[in-house]
């Protein structure tokens, strides 16, 4: 599933080839999307068609499309897990999988298309009033200093991996950069949160480290993943223990380990990252 890395690499992509552009279509391939549910059409055309894009930015793992005109309207995108979006000239033939189509002024298509059709798009008449959106934690990228990460885990009693892929407590976090962010602060995943509190500042570096390098790299593509053009991540040749079970840890030699949490998968050293009890 892409993450904060790259959902930020589609935006980066996306944004100055569509901002001002207006869109003239709204298209459905009349495919239900995420947990099978039909897309509103209706709702899309409402508050896109004939209305310029203001702006695109991301929020958590949620691409947001803002456009121009009063109030925050605009369109709410996740990718799920094989989600792409890509502007594409209207004439070109359409991939298959392809279930949504923004027609854009000057003949050009931004595309959404899902082979597994986990992801969705959805109207926002009101960006700030979409559920998803408003119980979404601060960004794991921007939202917190120390201080508030401390705070944050302060008696709870969840794992740590689960606090971080919690999108409510922390927005952005997915199992690859998770996994990486506890190698490198040195903690075990299994650590309830509480006990971590003391390395607030420790993890929070490691988090937005993973993060920064992710998104330096273009996101990391394992599978499915591509950017806003086409191209796959750099980012997997960088990852220190995420896939690499059974290989020496970079960092002590000791062999790389998986566990399943809750259907998980997380990788981690059990010499560089000791449990703490």
């Amino acid at each position: 599933m892409p993450e904060l890395p790259e959902v930020e690499t589609i935006v980066r992509g996306l944004e100055p080839i569509v901002r001002g552009r207006r869109i003239e279509s709204v298209w459905w391939s009349g495919r239900p999307l995420h947990l099978a549910r039909p897309i509103d059409l209706r709702g899309l055309r409402a508050v896109a068609v004939s209305r310029a894009i203001a702006r695109v930015r991301r929020l958590g793992k949620y691409i947001l499309v803002e456009v121009d005109g009063p109030g925050d309207a605009g369109v709410v995108i996740h990718l799920g897990m094989t989600g792409r979006l890509r502007v594409q000239p209207g004439a070109s033939l359409r991939a298959p999988h392809t279930h949504v189509v923004f027609g854009l002024d000057g003949g050009d298509e931004l595309r959404f298309v899902d082979a597994r059709r986990f992801g969705w798009v959805a109207p926002g008449r009101s960006l700030a009033k979409v559920e998803a959106l408003a119980d979404l934690g601060p960004d794991a990228l921007s939202g917190f200093d120390a201080a508030a990460l401390a705070a944050a885990l302060t008696g709870v009693r969840a794992p740590i991996k689960a606090f971080l892929l919690d999108q409510s407590r922390i927005a952005g976090l997915g199992n690859i950069y998770a996994s990486e962010a506890l190698f490198r602060a040195g903690i075990h995943p299994a650590t309830l949160a509480r006990r971590v509190r003391p390395q607030a500042a420790d993890l929070l570096e490691a988090v937005q480290t993973v993060l920064a390098g992710g998104i330096a790299r273009r996101g990391t593509t394992l599978r499915d993943y591509v950017d806003a053009a086409g191209r796959r991540g750099d980012n997997a040749a960088a990852l220190r223990v995420y896939g690499r079970a059974g290989q020496p840890c970079p960092s002590c030699g000791a062999a790389i380990r998986k566990r399943v949490d809750a259907g998980r998968a997380t990788f981690f050293c059990p010499s560089c990252q000791r449990l703490r009890r």
